[in-house]
């Protein structure tokens, strides 16, 4: 399992966002802060938009602020708009044709129900407060 760059920046620039409270960051703040390009902030903040997890205002005073509180959010709801949620075995998405007679499924099950249980568990806020 690897966590793309996108995956990782969206979480980074959640929790920025969630540093920054009710107020606005633009694209430029962003980016210059998680050391990113403009355009690829721009594709990341696209992709939270979509998602209804960030919102956005525009003109002078606007930018982009969470729409939820920060302990509502989930690392792996964050993960999830970029795909990045664990994909530890084919067998897990239906992909192989001996999951009924397979001895190893129920480990791969098991460990990806771990994975996906404790990055629902890690929220927002707990990465704020580090």
């Amino acid at each position: 399992m690897k966590i793309s760059s996108m995956g990782r920046y969206a979480v980074r620039i959640m929790v920025e966002l969630a540093r920054h409270g009710d107020g606005f960051l633009s694209v430029s703040e962003l980016s210059k802060t998680q050391e990113a390009s403009a355009k690829y902030t721009e594709k990341i903040i696209s992709m939270l938009l979509k998602a209804n997890l960030i919102l956005s205002v525009r003109g002078a005073q606007g930018g982009y602020r969470l729409v939820r509180a920060p302990e509502e959010y989930s690392v792996r709801e964050i993960l999830a708009v970029t795909g990045d949620l664990p994909k530890l075995a084919p067998c897990l998405e239906n992909k192989c044709g001996r999951m009924n007679a397979c001895p190893s499924l129920s480990c791969w099950e098991k460990l990806d129900g771990l994975i996906t249980e404790y990055l629902q568990s890690v929220k927002l806020s707990d990465l704020i407060s580090k």
